[in-house]
């Protein structure tokens, strides 16, 4: 019978449930035993980037005379981000066993991790973001980078909760909700993020993309950029002349999501009325949906000369069918989406430019959920607000890192799978720590799925090069 009976009565009680687990018994043994083997994985590839060392020469603040150097603590933190941590406090994820894989490296303690975010200053957040440029172009020197001869950067405002009252920069977002506001720019073609932004919560989702976007372009390496062609791909918060002067100063192309101004709707219904346009097949998942698209033109800007341009302005229409919310601007059960662009009809089909704009529903927003969901960023660890610019740069070159494994060490069915697979496959695994022979070995179990695939990967990751 049971041996702890019940507050109150909820049912019959029987003396033991129809079905039951497995009787396991549980003992304590002095075997070291990891549950993060990824560390194995991570690490090679965090020292043949150099980042202690990029960081210490980027002079990213010690803690401390004779202390920690900024390059370890910053290491340390990506590394528990990787590990799935949110908080500083899940340093304990590298504790124990797991703290071996991570060799002469210092492990910081979580107070000293915590004293290096807290105290952060602006000029600290960006010798983080110095670091985290240089490590990208060293991974795409690896052969992590775009293949193709063209870059799109795709800036876009996201936000992040707060709660309490010590959140430096915490403020009513324009949704009505508490919470910063940072920006994230992300490699179109890679899903690499080229920077993070730190903003107050109240920060409209325009204000300085402009700034925004030359900085993403200045974290692609030099040889890339050269031999690449520059595309700026930006939702409506984007139509604003500082947009389109940093894309013009950049060489870049632009394509910018036209909001519901009375000048873009009036052109769009002359479109529409007009019996004389030409309608074409939208391309990729539009064409089943029987989506169209015809183009015109659009004057932008004021009184200043500076500001005028003169657009094209394209335009897809998609049937609405049954259980389609309607809107006002919906003519003849039709449904239209406008963009702007500076790229002249000779080098460009509006039907591939407007696929080309659709495509930031992909990998853009979903680097973002995976930043946020996966990589920390959906937390503020502390009330400093520079702190937190610098925790969301260590989240962003740990999604950065687990891509670069994916993509250089990982079978092909891994290069774009989510955060939380990742760590169930090859990063949160569980295998025995020995030391035989004057070596370390890393015993997975055999009934692991991807058990040959780990140490092919690693053998992969040590292979590439090593940057002092």
């Amino acid at each position: 019978m049971n041996a702890t009976a019940p507050l109150f009565d909820v049912g019959e009680l029987i003396a033991s449930p129809r079905r039951e687990a497995a009787p396991v018994k549980v003992t304590v043994t002095d075997e070291q035993v990891t549950g993060v083997a990824g560390a194995a994985l991570w690490g090679p590839l965090l020292d043949r980037l150099n980042v202690v060392d990029v960081a210490d020469a980027r002079r990213l603040r010690p803690i401390g005379p004779g202390g920690y150097s900024g390059g370890e603590c910053y290491r340390t933190v990506v590394e528990v981000i990787l590990a799935g941590g949110d908080f500083l406090s899940d340093r304990s994820l590298l504790e124990g066993a797991t703290a071996q894989l991570r060799g002469a490296h210092a492990f910081p303690s979580h107070t000293t991790l915590f004293r290096f975010c807290a105290g952060a200053d602006f000029g600290r957040a960006q010798k983080a973001a110095a670091v985290n440029r240089t490590m990208l172009a060293r991974a795409w020197a690896m052969g992590a980078g775009p293949t193709g001869g063209l870059i799109t950067i795709d800036p876009d405002a996201t936000k992040v909760g707060t709660y309490g009252p010590a959140k430096e920069g915490s403020a009513f977002t324009y949704r009505g909700e508490v919470g910063l506001s940072p920006l994230i720019g992300v490699c179109g073609e890679t899903g690499d993020v080229l920077a993070v932004r730190a903003r107050a919560g109240n920060a409209h989702p325009g204000r300085a993309n402009g700034g925004f976007i030359r900085e993403c372009a200045a974290a692609i390496p030099t040889a890339v950029r050269d031999r690449s062609n520059l595309w700026v791909r930006v939702d409506s918060a984007g139509y604003q002349h500082d947009v389109f002067a940093a894309a013009e100063q950049l060489g870049a192309v632009f394509t910018v999501t036209a909001p519901q101004r009375s000048n873009v709707r009036a052109a769009v219904l002359a479109l529409a009325a007009d019996p004389n346009t030409i309608w074409v097949p939208a391309l990729a998942a539009e064409t089943d949906k029987g989506s169209e698209i015809a183009e015109t033109t659009l004057e932008f800007g004021g009184r200043k000369k500076s500001t005028r341009r003169r657009l094209r302005l394209i335009v897809r229409r998609q049937r609405t069918s049954a259980g389609t919310q309607l809107s006002f601007d919906d003519i003849d059960g039709w449904r239209f989406h406008a963009i702007v662009t500076n790229l002249p009809a000779l080098f460009g089909p509006a039907d591939m430019i407007e696929a080309h704009h659709r495509l930031r529903g992909g990998i853009p927003e979903d680097t973002i959920r995976q930043l946020k969901e996966d990589f920390g960023l959906i937390h503020a660890p502390v009330g400093n607000f520079f702190g937190n610019w610098l925790w969301w740069h260590a989240c962003a070159l740990a999604h950065n890192t687990a891509r670069w494994i994916r993509v250089l060490a990982l079978p092909p069915e891994f290069h774009r799978c989510r955060g939380k697979r990742l760590r169930l496959a090859f990063f949160n695994v569980a295998a025995r720590i020995v030391r035989h022979a004057r070596q370390l070995w890393l015993r997975i179990p055999r009934s692991h799925p991807w058990g040959n695939a780990f140490i092919e990967a690693l053998t992969r990751i040590r292979a590439l090069p090593a940057f002092a």
